[in-house]
């Protein structure tokens, strides 16, 4: 075996896809708990697509010299940890975000930050033509992958979207505060991304206070920004043709959903 440690995400989003056994991650925490470090674990042989016949040996480089660097991956489980809401309380948010996308059987959509749950929640309880997954963690987005193969998962943020996944007709925005970008960028960024009429829900189930009390303080180094208020959203969504058709924000429950008119 081979021993690889790996950094970036154009690397590894070129070559994961391909590899033939697939490979194992090892994964152990750095000495400030905010991270893993990760590993990939490959076969000594040659890396062969398992979409095209093998070619020559001589024709692939050695596994041990890919241009693949170090990584360290940042933990996000925190997202998930929630002691605010009941499993059922859970649920219940979880749905009313679904369904304010109006997502339907032939939508193409677009889960930004989301959590490994929160996509077993949406593909079970929104059937849609095409569903695309980013975030910044490689190992959500393994977890996500394990869980549901034809959901396609990327890494990076909302600029490294292949232009062949949009445009886009709901869009989840799952945790915004981590997404490293001003609620400008995004809504910039998604103005090219969405077809006439799609909806883009901001939401965290947690609420405000969760994200600026607890998660701001804890992990000054992974959030950005707050969660955008009303007046706020409204002006920056209307520069970019976004309407805001509702918006909650309960200390508990945060939800904003935009419409696009182009």
């Amino acid at each position: 075996m081979v021993l690889l440690s790996v950094s970036g995400s154009s690397t590894l989003n070129f070559f994961l896809p391909f590899l033939t056994p697939p490979p194992s991650l090892t994964l152990s925490r750095t000495p400030n708990h905010l991270g893993f470090r990760l590993q990939l674990r490959l076969p000594s042989r040659p890396l062969v697509s398992s979409l095209s016949p093998p070619s020559p040996p001589h024709a692939l480089p050695a596994a041990s010299s890919l241009p693949l660097g170090e990584l360290v991956e940042r933990d996000w489980s925190f997202v998930e940890e929630d002691a605010t809401n009941s499993y059922e309380q859970r649920a219940d948010k979880g749905r009313r975000i679904i369904a304010a996308a109006d997502v339907e059987t032939g939508s193409r959509v677009l889960a930004a930050f989301p959590t490994a749950s929160f996509v077993d929640r949406l593909v079970e309880s929104a059937p849609c033509e095409h569903m695309v997954a980013i975030h910044e963690s490689l190992f959500v987005l393994a977890m996500i992958k394990e869980g549901h193969d034809r959901v396609r998962c990327w890494q990076g943020g909302i600029d490294v979207i292949p232009e062949k996944f949009y445009p886009f007709d709901s869009v989840f925005v799952c945790y915004f505060p981590g997404m490293g970008v001003t609620i400008e960028t995004l809504l910039a960024s998604l103005a090219g991304k969405c077809s006439p009429g799609a909806r883009v829900v901001l939401s965290f189930d947690q609420g405000r206070e969760v994200v600026e009390q607890k998660h701001k303080q804890q992990f000054p180094d992974l959030l950005t920004n707050n969660l955008p208020d009303r007046i706020s959203l409204e002006q920056t969504a209307r520069e970019h043709l976004f309407q805001i058709i509702e918006f909650v924000d309960e200390p508990s429950f945060y939800l904003a959903v935009l419409e696009f008119h182009h």
